[in-house]
């Protein structure tokens, strides 16, 4: 089969096109032909790598996978599925109790784990991580990582009617889900960050009631404290290093930071004495489990959302699709189409 997998941690020219063996299903495994795979800032941070972290080489990214059995165990070939992306031992009080990404050994398929992901013409995936679908392709290529980690992040920080977020980046995976996401469970006032007019008028499109254009204003907690007038009850980080003093200045007193990512650094800088003295909390999320996941497939149908795909890819340019992420040309999620 064809795939693009990266050979060793480096640049987008890491990944390397070509003819690799096909996937066994092993036991209890699925062998999934691969239709669509999203692309994630994870699998940048993954090519890239993490300092103290291995994985073995060569590896293939891709953690939004969608596509129809080939064959394994409790599936028909041909019927059509997704994948969520979790995985963990099984065993633990987390896992029994439905909520494997707390799991000690939890890693993501596709991620900074030895389990190869969706840049491929097939994959295989434990049978548990299989999904029917009952959404269209497209749309179910978008929300296993960006749309389950807002998800989880907006769930647990309480959004809902009466409360007001900010986001930053209404243009990447997290943010276009997170105003999306918000909208929908009734949030009153959604506010978010943009570059340039283009990105500024997708995030109005979006749904954001308040998009400031970061290009033109320097002082986005300032901004956001004029808006509300206290500060946001709760902000959604998934930038990381370059913004969590933002962060914490722009909710209020007693508000609420959900944390996700660390795409402009891992080591932040934290004003302790403001984060106690505002009393704020701080909740990480490391993706969702499958029933959150399964939770969210539902409100998506319910709610009729759409989440904007930027641009389709085929799986032989998965190296110019990460580009174009890591050069923020994108507005929406980036698929490839491996099949």
């Amino acid at each position: 089969m064809k795939a693009a997998p990266f050979y060793e941690h480096g640049p987008a020219s890491a990944i390397r096109y070509g003819e690799v063996p096909d996937p066994s299903p092993g036991k209890n495994g699925v062998v999934i032909d691969v239709e669509y795979c999203g692309v994630n800032h994870l699998d940048i941070w993954t090519r890239m790598g993490v300092a103290g972290k291995k994985i073995r080489l060569p590896h293939v990214c891709g953690c939004d996978i969608v596509g129809t059995v080939r064959k394994g165990a409790s599936f028909q070939p041909g019927e059509p599925v997704m994948v969520y992306p979790g995985i963990s031992c099984g065993k633990c009080p987390h896992c029994r109790q439905g909520r494997e990404n707390l799991c000690s050994q939890f890693a993501i398929i596709g991620g900074m784990s030895d389990h190869d992901g969706g840049y491929a013409e097939q994959v295989t995936v434990p049978a548990r991580n299989v999904i029917a679908l009952k959404l269209d392709a497209k749309t179910a290529a978008t929300l296993a990582v960006s749309y389950l980690t807002a998800w989880n992040m907006l769930k647990a920080n309480g959004a809902g009617k009466g409360k007001s977020l900010l986001v930053y980046g209404a243009a990447s995976g997290v943010g276009m889900a997170t105003i999306q996401l918000a909208r929908a469970l009734g949030v009153s006032t959604i506010i978010t960050t943009a570059a340039g007019r283009d990105k500024v008028q997708f995030g109005n499109r979006l749904g954001a009631d308040i998009v400031i254009d970061r290009s033109k204003v320097k002082d986005i907690a300032g901004e956001v404290m004029k808006i509300t007038g206290t500060g946001a009850d709760i902000a959604i980080d998934h930038v990381g290093a370059a913004t969590w003093q933002t962060s914490i200045a722009s909710v209020r007193t007693g508000g609420r930071m959900g944390v996700c990512g660390m795409t402009s650094g891992n080591d932040a800088v934290v004003p302790v004495r403001t984060f106690y003295s505002k009393q704020v909390t701080m909740t990480g999320a490391l993706l969702g489990s499958k029933a959150q996941l399964m939770e969210l497939l539902k409100f998506v149908k319910a709610k009729k959302i759409r989440p904007v795909v930027d641009s389709v890819f085929p799986l032989k340019e998965a190296r110019a699709a990460q580009e174009r992420m890591e050069r923020g040309l994108h507005a929406g999620k980036i698929l490839l189409k491996c099949s």
